[in-house]
């Protein structure tokens, strides 16, 4: 008889991460049972050489009794005050927008009870959080279990919908008759046709080395130039956030990039640009900007639904995730489904992990507030 199969897992810090095989690290990240290219060895280490660098950021890696590498749970040791117990914060830098672990999806339960032990022997902080958590996955169901079964207990706090392109649609024309209301899909079309009087439109995505950093740098200098940039969030308005869009999106050294660049052209010009990034067959949406010159011909949205239309075309991914960290986006209302996001928090049963996962909620009220009040 065969007994069930056997994992063990070592906890890394900085330099054991960069000392992980790049070639496990990448077979996971592309494999793993939720994609999450944030979690992938590029974005990883890009942000370790730049943003990142004194996050003190440590990973459990679990692998399986032949060696190989089936887990990857990336944390920063914190405490979050009231709170006085330290807690295993999942990796979440300002552009990472997933917390789902890389798990494999072979063996994704024992990987996952894996953890819960290395959790409950105290192996790593007994109380974990996870944000920008995917509630709808099956990992979700396997925490719960797995938890319980040590003594655990998890919740999700702070839900909020994310858009998602689920691909379950035959083509474009039943997604625009189903999906876009009627008077947004002519608005759409009117000022496509607008663009196209005005020159030579097209839609271009970049997944070559070379190519894609030359539309990375215009990306860079059209955020730069709008809102973004006169507000100090883009990327180049600080040059370690700057060097790490270079690192993480189209590489460096020898490294391919895991980015692909939509671009809507005009007469040869970025007039709107959408950064998609995958390690699987899902692909995020995490950054996108426009020429606001041209606002009022609503080139973004002109260039989110000619993605939709290549989605169907050439069905390169399985699906598209909008990588958002609240509800709202630009897509609403031009995708066709929801994924119901939120903090996962995991701990020991009873009223400590209760009181975490209260007070993350009541951290993420008041600033809501605080937002509401500088708004007016």
């Amino acid at each position: 008889m065969h007994g069930k199969p056997f994992y063990t897992s070592s906890v890394l810090d900085a330099a054991g991460i960069w000392a992980l095989d790049p070639a496990a690290w990448d077979e996971l990240a592309a494999n793993a049972a939720a994609d999450n290219p944030f979690y992938a060895r590029q974005y990883v280490l890009a942000g370790l050489d730049t943003i990142d660098g004194r996050a003190d950021l440590h990973m459990l890696a679990i692998w399986s009794g032949q060696g190989t590498l089936a887990g990857l749970f990336p944390f920063r040791r914190r405490f979050f005050l009231p709170f006085p117990w330290r807690v295993a914060q999942g990796a979440e830098n300002l552009y990472q927008f997933s917390s789902m672990p890389l798990v494999a999806r072979q063996g994704a339960a024992e990987v996952v009870a894996c953890w819960i032990e290395a959790i409950a022997s105290r192996k790593v902080p007994a109380f974990w959080t996870m944000g920008n958590f995917n509630a709808d996955h099956e990992l979700k169901d396997l925490i719960e279990h797995a938890a319980v079964a040590r003594g655990l207990q998890s919740r999700v706090v702070i839900p909020y919908p994310r858009p998602h392109l689920t691909g379950r649609l035959a083509d474009l024309e039943a997604h625009a008759g189903q999906v876009i209301a009627k008077s947004r899909l002519k608005d759409i079309q009117r000022n496509l046709r607008r663009l196209r009087d005005m020159g030579d439109l097209v839609f271009e995505r970049v997944v070559e080395p070379a190519r894609l950093r030359e539309r990375l740098e215009q990306f860079l200098a059209l955020e730069q130039a709008g809102w973004k940039g006169e507000g100090g969030t883009a990327f180049l308005s600080d040059a370690a956030h700057a060097d790490f869009a270079r690192r993480a999106f189209a590489g460096c050294a020898g490294e391919t990039g895991l980015a692909a660049m939509d671009s809507l052209l005009l007469d040869g010009r970025p007039i709107a640009m959408s950064l998609n990034i995958a390690r699987g067959r899902t692909a995020f949406t995490p950054k996108c900007t426009y020429d606001e010159s041209l606002r009022k011909y609503g080139p973004g949205m002109v260039l989110e639904y000619l993605v939709i239309e290549r989605f169907y075309a050439d069905r390169e991914f399985a699906d598209m995730d909008a990588a958002t960290t609240t509800g709202g986006h630009v897509v609403l209302g031009l995708w066709d489904g929801q994924k119901s996001m939120g903090r996962l928090v995991v701990g020991p049963a009873g009223w400590r992990t209760d009181l975490l996962a209260e007070g993350w909620q009541a951290a993420h009220r008041g600033k809501q507030r605080l937002k509401k009040l500088l708004g007016r």
